[in-house]
């Protein structure tokens, strides 16, 4: 007999990005943002590290291309597997921004960033990844 749950919804965690070393983290749009990811379910604390790695392979991917980047943030989501073992089925990371003034590259930043994310490269789930420009 499989025992089936009913998928959770994690998130979504903000990872923010405004032009210098250190990260800031929200729990949700428009929340107070902090140095620390926010306090929560392993998952979620799991979610907020794909959003840093995101945030931090953008920045090498961009550098490798000569953009410079404008303050952007990352919002990730996450829903559990509908089966057992508890996991998450997926991962959805939305670059909200304008990372290039190019649309294109801006596209293939966020895709190369995507592909050289340790986190989301060894997660047993679907992750994918989207630019917002706004």
């Amino acid at each position: 007999m499989v025992l089936k749950v009913k998928p959770k919804r994690y998130g979504p965690v903000y990872v923010i990005f405004d032009g210098g070393a250190e990260l800031r983290y929200a729990s949700g749009e428009g929340a107070d943002s902090g140095p620390c990811p926010p306090a929560g379910s392993p998952v979620e604390t799991m979610l907020a590290a794909l959003g840093a790695c995101i945030v931090r392979s953008v920045e090498w991917t961009a550098s490798r291309n000569k953009v410079q980047l404008p303050p952007f943030q990352v919002r990730v989501a996450g829903v559990g597997a509908p089966a057992l073992p508890g996991r998450l089925e997926t991962a959805e990371v939305a670059v909200i921004g304008r990372l290039a003034e190019d649309a294109a590259l801006a596209r293939q930043i966020a895709a190369q960033a995507k592909s050289s994310c340790t986190v989301s490269n060894s997660m047993n789930s679907a992750v994918t990844v989207v630019l917002e420009e706004r």
